[in-house]
């Protein structure tokens, strides 16, 4: 009995299956006479001025980026004084290296430059003495000749020993590691105790500014233009959207792509950093097309292709359209309708491929 009660459900279930089936199909199939002709308002295909836009996606870049090496590799790191993402201003210290060994060779130097002063100021009193001497015909020329090559010999040695001095100087100062510009520290490659190396040890970033980079289409490459207004997108900042210009084009090709590079330059506002994905979009003129009305138009489901209905004799029949640019309620028709064709004006659920229809006013 149990089992009786069972198939009988299934049965019904089956039957209740196979009436909703034959109901959706006969809704769909908008056979005429099966419902009353829906009225509707037609529109055709009308002239519309499009702009052509360009669109395509971008990196965004510091402004620029400067890399600190060390001038005198295998010392020793003596203090760092930022961490990453630090802000720091030109001439600010990022670290020091030991200078121990230089400092002996300046002490060094300073006492040979000593020596050299006192020995050339002895070498000149003895010049000027011999030269009153010369002139009271009390020495030969060739005594005055050798205290005056004396005193030119120490000058120059008091020359070459500040030379010495001032380099070793110099050398010091590469001992202090200094920010070269205004920026924000994206990296630091060194820690106290470390030999520096011929590396970068630290990376700046200045970031009042950002640098939108992106590629664009080999066809569209020469419509881009120098100065030209851009509107740029960021995904991280969907609620924004940032105005700038084009700042560079690069003047050849990627052969592998196909593509030319463009730079856009824009305030970084401090929310645009290195690292974020854009969007760009530009102007690059306008063209005629023909156009109908968004309301005119819908979108296949399953597919996404666009489609509308177009009316031939009482019936409403199905289109699916190839569209171009879009301009405030107007949407270019590339194909799929032809000009004159009447379309329906505004999508309705009651019409279907081969729904009864009535134009009004007819």
């Amino acid at each position: 009995m149990k089992k009786f009660a069972v198939l009988l459900l299934f049965i019904a279930l089956f039957g209740g299956l196979i009436l909703y089936r034959r109901h959706e199909m006969k809704s769909l199939s908008g056979r005429p006479g099966e419902a009353e002709p829906v009225t509707v308002e037609t529109v055709t295909l009308r002239p519309a001025e499009f702009a052509d836009m360009l669109h395509f996606t971008a990196n965004i870049e510091s402004e620029e980026t400067a890399a600190v090496v060390s001038k005198v590799p295998g010392r020793t790191v003596l203090e760092v004084f930022v961490h990453e993402g630090d802000a720091v201003k030109k001439g600010d210290r990022l670290a020091v290296l030991d200078d121990s060994l230089l400092r002996q060779q300046i002490l060094q130097a300073g006492a040979v430059l000593g020596k050299a002063s006192v020995y050339a100021s002895t070498a000149g009193a003895e010049y000027r003495r011999m030269a009153e001497l010369y002139k009271e015909k009390v020495i030969s020329r060739r005594q005055f000749e050798q205290a005056e090559g004396a005193s030119k010999g120490a000058d120059r040695q008091v020359q070459e020993a500040k030379a010495a001095l001032g380099q070793l100087q110099i050398m010091m100062e590469y001992h202090t590691l200094k920010a070269p510009i205004d920026g924000i520290v994206l990296a630091r490659n060194i820690n106290p105790g470390d030999t520096s190396s011929q590396g970068a040890a630290f990376l700046l970033s200045r970031q009042e500014n950002v640098k939108v980079s992106g590629s664009v289409p080999e066809k569209a490459y020469s419509s881009v233009q120098l100065g030209q207004d851009v509107t740029v997108e960021v995904d991280a900042l969907p609620s924004r959207t940032f105005s700038g210009r084009v700042s560079r084009i690069f003047p050849f090709l990627d052969p592998a792509a196909r593509t030319g590079k463009v730079e856009i330059l824009l305030p970084s506002e401090g929310v645009l950093v290195p690292g974020m994905f854009a969007r760009i979009t530009l102007s690059t003129g306008s063209h005629e097309g023909l156009a109908l009305p968004r309301e005119a138009l819908d979108t296949l489901p399953g597919t996404g292709e666009t489609i509308c209905y177009v009316v031939s004799g009482e019936k409403a029949l199905l289109r699916t359209i190839t569209t171009g640019a879009e301009r405030e309620n107007l949407v270019e028709v590339l194909s799929g309708v032809e000009s004159g064709e009447p379309v329906i004006a505004v999508r309705s659920e009651k019409i279907r491929d081969g729904s009864p229809v009535r134009i009004s006013g007819k």
